[in-house]
């Protein structure tokens, strides 16, 4: 939800603060946090309990939305939204590990299809709740809601937490992979912001900063590989909890599903950024009006999500829905890629946003279903953790993608129609156009249609790779419902058995 309300305010927010070349960082910050995040949150929870993390990230989420409605200048927004993010990817991966470990086994695909409903829902009443508070409030109170928003489950949960719920793990603070949850941030975090510091032209593209900074994030991701192979076999670091089990990367299932997480996650965040901003520079709609325009694919991803999961109720289907969801993403974008530069909204666009859509939702539940199923019970915390955290970094990818193809097309455009002053002006506020000329106004206008049609034609060729990667997770015969309840039975009797020996 934080993430399409917040889609929708990133054109009042650059305005108010002078700063729409940075506003790629107002979602920027919270997914590069959340991606440091994720894993790390979820294993410290072996160590100092589910319960005790949850409320500490609802803590967390709590104090930094407030600070975000606080914020006197864009610097100070992009800060406490980094630590939102801190917040919000506990929460999130907090959730996708207790739902399967309180659920009993039998229940377990029918929870995976409400956890992709939940979230899919909350896309939906997104978009439109941070329209109508921009509109008729302030954005500012998009972040003051989180303050019940927090505390309201936080105390629900506390009242309702079972006494009985354990979790069994033997984890102590030295066993934690520190390493890996360095190399994971500098990997992401470096790539992802010099990415958009040469997209917004600070540096060069060829520059000594650029190219220094990719090498040391490709470094990382290749030392992180490295260490996760030491620590799964060398017995000087046998009781180090990794932060991604090389385990899970030797799982060609796994691994594909990993690859295709990330790929959804550029498609998804993407999308959910730009449909906004076209709306407003092309459709020249209010935060409301961009809001309503997200629908169809936010709505059709709830569709999605929930059929997922219903799909493989009975019978893994794990690999099917997830290529048909690659085939879905692939239409809805190439199809959003022919739009049209007309002022009013052309009613097919919701069509094909509601395709789009479809698929997305189909691949969040499907993969979470399959992550349940393929990994061992002992990986499920950290599996989960890395799904989450690969869409996100995905998604960081394809934000910054999508503000390069912009700032590249408006550059090639303006270059000479606009003064160096006018279009300073418009790289710090969207609303600047207002004061140009119509033909002016016009080219800015064809300048956005183009940059969308781009960026959609690029989710295209992505989502072609992602079904080259879903293809990869075929198996002859994979675990069936059956075989993968009685796992789970297995080890929930022993757990309890283990439980019970300690209490007396």
């Amino acid at each position: 939800m934080d993430t399409t309300i917040v889609s929708t305010m990133l054109y009042t927010i650059s305005d108010e603060f002078d700063g729409f070349q940075l506003s790629s960082w107002i979602v920027l910050s919270y997914t590069l946090s959340y991606v440091g995040c994720a894993v790390f949150i979820a294993r410290l929870s072996d160590v100092i309990g589910r319960k005790l993390i949850l409320f500490a990230c609802f803590m967390i989420f709590l104090a930094a939305s407030m600070g975000c409605a606080a914020s006197k200048n864009l610097n100070q927004l992009i800060g406490f939204r980094a630590a939102q993010g801190v917040g919000g990817s506990g929460l999130y991966a907090m959730a996708m590990i207790i739902y399967p470990e309180i659920s009993p086994p039998a229940i377990l695909p029918a929870i995976s299809a409400i956890v992709g409903v939940i979230v899919a829902l909350a896309g939906i009443s997104g978009p439109m709740i941070g329209g109508v508070l921009t509109t008729y409030r302030t954005w500012r109170w998009a972040f003051w809601i989180n303050g019940p928003c927090s505390f309201v489950p936080a105390a629900a949960l506390f009242i309702a937490w079972p006494n009985d719920f354990h979790y069994a793990k033997n984890v102590r603070f030295r066993h934690l992979d520190y390493l890996g949850t360095l190399l994971i941030m500098l990997g992401s975090v470096l790539f992802v912001f010099i990415l958009d510091q040469a997209a917004i032209r600070v540096y060069p593209w060829k520059s000594v900063p650029v190219i220094l900074l990719i090498v040391i994030s490709g470094l990382s991701w290749i030392a992180l590989v490295c260490w996760q192979w030491v620590i799964s076999w060398h017995p000087k670091f046998r009781l180090i909890r990794p932060q991604f089990p090389f385990r899970l990367l030797a799982d060609r299932v796994m691994l594909a599903g990993f690859i295709s997480t990330i790929l959804t996650g550029f498609v998804m965040l993407l999308v959910i950024v730009n449909i906004p901003l076209r709306a407003q520079l092309v459709n020249l709609k209010d935060a409301v009006g961009s809001g309503v325009l997200l629908l169809p694919l936010m709505g059709s991803t709830a569709v999605g999500s929930a059929l997922g999961g219903a799909a493989s109720a009975k019978r893994n289907n794990s690999f099917w829905t997830l290529n048909l969801a690659s085939v879905f993403m692939i239409t809805g974008s190439a199809l959003l890629s022919t739009l049209s530069d007309s002022v009013e909204p052309v009613p097919k666009q919701w069509g094909f946003e509601a395709i789009l859509g479809f698929g997305v939702g189909l691949s969040l539940s499907t993969m979470t279903f399959l992550t349940t199923m393929q990994v061992e019970f002992e990986d499920h915390a950290v599996a989960q953790g890395v799904v989450a955290q690969l869409r996100i970094f995905g998604g960081s990818i394809g934000i910054t993608t999508g503000f390069i193809v912009f700032n590249k097309k408006v550059q090639d455009a303006l270059t000479g129609v606009l003064t160096l002053e006018q279009l300073e002006g418009f790289y710090r506020s969207p609303t600047a156009i207002y004061k140009f000329s119509a033909a002016q106004q016009l080219l800015v206008r064809e300048a956005y249609v183009n940059t969308f049609n781009i960026n959609m034609r690029v989710c295209a060729g992505i989502s072609a790779a992602c079904l080259i990667a879903t293809l990869l997770t075929y198996q002859r015969r994979p675990q069936s419902i059956k075989e993968r309840l009685a796992d789970l039975e297995e080890v929930y009797a022993r757990t309890e058995a283990a439980t019970a020996a300690d209490r007396r």
